[in-house]
């Protein structure tokens, strides 16, 4: 099964190669990459550059975690709106959308003063694997989490001001795949609350918790690939039987005669 990993901040790609494992049929798309192949701070305009991979690798499974989810998923939306066919199921590990209150993620404040060195120092306290192509980019990305924070604030104000809709965003997603969320209720970063909100968006059907902090590698491996895995193969499984079911019966050369 063709397999796309789209990676959060500031994961280095082989992190997420040593968690999945190595298969000639998987991409990883590494925020670095994001970052090299986009030239705005505005998550709208890399989201682009992930809806290009996804069209070009037509992939059938999709996993993504941290600032992969909100880009694959506007990704999704943007393909949806143009008629763009996607049947891939999705895999969300811990990322958020919108209803993030950002006074409680306060991480996009906090990048603002921090050094490169103690942003490091923090990542690795937690877990993470630095990829560290990034530091060349640390400009943009403080500048994209400026965004972030104007948007949170923004959204606190939607209930008067209907900025909801002026982005765009509909009420439930229309995404029409299977979903499967494998969520920790101990990050450190993103707040469990934004994480249900994302469950209730894309109507995830799946759904696990366990604690792995905000890096899923750092976490209970075996158990998390198999619950990809066996996602995968019982999304492959029933999309076989449905073509199987409206196959149109072929009619035998004796039986036309």
């Amino acid at each position: 099964m063709r397999r796309l990993v789209v990676t959060g901040i500031p994961c280095a790609p082989s992190a997420w190669e040593n968690f999945l494992g190595s298969h000639s049929d998987q991409r990883i798309i590494s925020f670095y990459e994001i970052l090299e192949h986009s030239q705005s701070a505005d998550p709208r305009q890399m989201a682009e550059y992930v809806q290009s991979q996804i069209e070009l690798f037509e992939p059938a499974s999709i996993v993504c975690h941290d600032m992969g989810v909100p880009l694959t998923l506007m990704s999704i939306l943007r393909m949806r709106k143009r008629g763009v066919p996607f049947d891939s199921c999705l895999t969300l590990f811990n990322g958020a959308f919108r209803g993030v209150d950002i006074f409680k993620a306060s991480h996009p404040f906090r990048v603002q003063l921090m050094s490169t060195k103690r942003a490091v120092r923090e990542v690795e306290s937690h877990g993470g694997i630095i990829d560290r192509r990034l530091e060349k980019y640390i400009g943009r990305i403080r500048a994209m989490y400026r965004l972030i924070i104007l948007y949170g604030i923004a959204e606190k104000l939607s209930n008067s001001l209907g900025l909801d809709q002026f982005f765009g965003l509909p009420s439930r997603f229309p995404l029409k795949v299977p979903v499967q969320m494998i969520a920790s209720p101990n990050d450190p970063y993103i707040p469990f609350e934004a994480i249900e909100r994302l469950r209730m968006d894309t109507g995830a059907k799946r759904f696990f918790l366990l604690e792995y902090g905000h890096f899923p590698y750092s976490g209970n491996v075996d158990k998390m690939v198999q619950w990809v895995e066996e996602f995968e193969t019982q999304t492959r499984t029933a999309k076989a039987r449905s073509q199987a079911r409206h196959r149109k019966p072929e009619i035998s050369q004796e039986a036309r005669l």
